[in-house]
């Protein structure tokens, strides 16, 4: 049965105020997460121009170009299946992340 899927997933059973508390707290947690990639990733309050009073300004147009990026891609691709996610991690994350570690360690021994 695929009419889950094509509602709203999980969310189909809640109606009202609920499925309104549950979107706000999913969209409130993105923007929180890219705040937080804003100020450590991003620069935060630095611009294109050395201009200290509008720090809050650059963070905020970052922090919502980032959010909506994410929400973008969000309602752009179909979510994927429990058993799908575990095929991407066990097949090219696992390895990936592996790898990424072996090289880690193999630059620092050769580099120091």
């Amino acid at each position: 049965n695929k009419d889950p899927e094509i509602i709203f997933g999980p969310y189909t059973e809640y109606g009202g105020l609920r499925f309104a508390l549950f979107l706000l707290a999913e969209y409130a947690g993105i923007v929180v997460l890219c705040a937080l990639t804003t100020v450590l990733f991003l620069g935060g309050w630095k611009g294109p121009f050395l201009d200290a009073e509008l720090g809050w300004l650059w963070t905020l147009l970052k922090t919502f170009a980032l959010a909506f990026v994410v929400i973008w891609l969000r309602v752009s691709y179909p979510r994927m299946r429990e058993d799908q996610l575990q095929k991407l991690a066990w097949a090219w994350l696992v390895p990936l992340s592996l790898a990424q570690l072996a090289l880690t360690g193999v630059l620092k021994v050769a580099l120091a």
